[in-house]
């Protein structure tokens, strides 16, 4: 009869890594999604008296208070909406939205969502307020531009 002893020795090391990639869109890909490629144009037709206003007109006939967005026809003093014209690039289709004629307009929208919802995405402008959208890109020039823009407003300079 055979008696002994073993002994085994045994090192193991496992290691797993999960690894999970969400593709996410860069900003300029969600605009593209979500807005295409367009044109803006401002446009004001008084409809009391169909003066057809030039940019500067419509500019010119806006009060400096924020939340009044209309614009005054210059020949016969009429209060109305001067229009912001959207045309798709891929002719798909044209849009008229309320025209924000300066940018503190614009940028006090911008703020009161800030404010409601603590943060202003395109997601949310794209199926909630694309007038909003495309006021910001007219005025500043691009989403980002116009966020930086918002970071530096007071409402009471």
């Amino acid at each position: 009869m055979d008696l002994g002893i073993g002994q085994s020795l045994g090192l193991g090391l496992s290691q797993s890594q999960r690894q999970e990639l969400k593709q996410r869109l860069s900003l300029k890909q969600q605009i593209s999604l979500y807005f295409g490629h367009f044109i803006t144009t401002p446009r004001g037709i008084c409809p009391n008296c169909g003066h057809k206003l030039s940019e500067r007109q419509i500019k010119k006939g806006f009060s400096a208070d924020p939340q009044e967005f209309r614009t005054t026809c210059p020949k016969c003093g009429h209060k109305f909406f001067a229009n912001l014209i959207i045309n798709h690039k891929n002719g798909s289709n044209r849009v008229e939205n309320v025209y924000y004629i300066c940018p503190i307009q614009t940028l006090n929208q911008m703020r009161q969502i800030k404010e409601k919802r603590g943060y202003l995405g395109i997601t949310y402008l794209a199926k909630k307020n694309r007038q909003l959208f495309y006021n910001i890109i007219k005025h500043f020039g691009t989403y980002p531009l116009g966020l930086k823009a918002l970071k530096n407003y007071r409402e009471h300079p």
